[in-house]
């Protein structure tokens, strides 16, 4: 069964560049930042809702995720 990871150096690099916390990120997501932050720091895995709210932000799902087989 794959994995679908999240590439959190590219969530960490966008955050940076827009100037935003996680607490921004999940605003603009739409989501809770405790959902976002568990799922950044690798205790949950990205959802549905995680990632159309990457989609949200612009960014696409190749540079956001890892299929890992």
């Amino acid at each position: 069964m794959a994995t679908l990871t999240v590439n959190v150096p590219v969530f960490r690099t966008f955050m940076e560049q827009q100037g935003w916390s996680e607490r921004d990120l999940a605003s603009h997501m739409d989501l809770a930042y405790s959902y976002v932050n568990r799922v950044l720091g690798g205790k949950r895995r990205p959802g549905a809702k995680f990632i159309a709210g990457t989609l949200i932000l612009g960014l696409t799902l190749e540079e956001a995720f890892t299929l890992q087989k």
